[in-house]
């Protein structure tokens, strides 16, 4: 799919997002896309980028983390963060069988959990209480917290490059 909108290089943006560029260049090898479109709003950009990656830090376990990220993105006909599972800890096996977790013997009851819960936030919105008590017996607060702000940033971000036809890179571009 064609981008809807231009990606901008950073010749076309101003000096304070150049910076934001120069910053994503030297931590990850490149300015991906998503980037390049949200700078057509530069100040959303800069303060995206102070949240976004905060999601990883607190108490959450990465792996957890990446079963909800990556099967709300399923959800939303993405495929584009399995290898970031990967490197979190989530198995092949468990992503070649993430839609039927519900039966298979990969996934601890606690993943079935957090993958439910992904799949409520992401298809229904309104997630059942008695979902979100079971959780409550196995996370902290904040681990809750950052559980339910990662489904909807995977959310926000499927639908944000949906909407606008990014092209997402490949995983073998990243280095560092």
């Amino acid at each position: 799919m064609a981008p809807r909108v231009p990606h901008l290089d950073r010749a076309q943006v101003e000096p304070e997002i150049q910076s934001v560029y120069d910053t994503l260049q030297q931590a990850s090898g490149r300015v991906l896309n998503f980037y390049r479109l949200m700078a057509h709003r530069a100040r959303s950009l800069p303060s995206f980028l102070g949240w976004y990656p905060r999601l990883r830090e607190g108490p959450l376990d990465l792996k957890l983390r990446y079963l909800a990220y990556v099967r709300a993105s399923e959800l939303n006909c993405v495929t584009h963060n399995s290898a970031a599972g990967r490197r979190a800890g989530v198995s092949k096996e468990q992503l070649d069988v993430l839609a039927d977790y519900r039966t298979s013997p990969v996934f601890s009851d606690l993943e079935r959990l957090v993958i439910g819960y992904a799949e409520e936030m992401t298809t229904r919105v309104q997630v059942e209480a008695a979902l979100v008590d079971t959780l409550r017996r196995h996370l902290t607060p904040e681990a809750l917290v950052q559980l339910t702000l990662t489904i909807a940033a995977a959310n926000f971000t499927n639908r944000f490059n949906e909407a606008l036809g990014t092209e997402l890179e490949f995983e073998e571009a990243r280095h560092g």
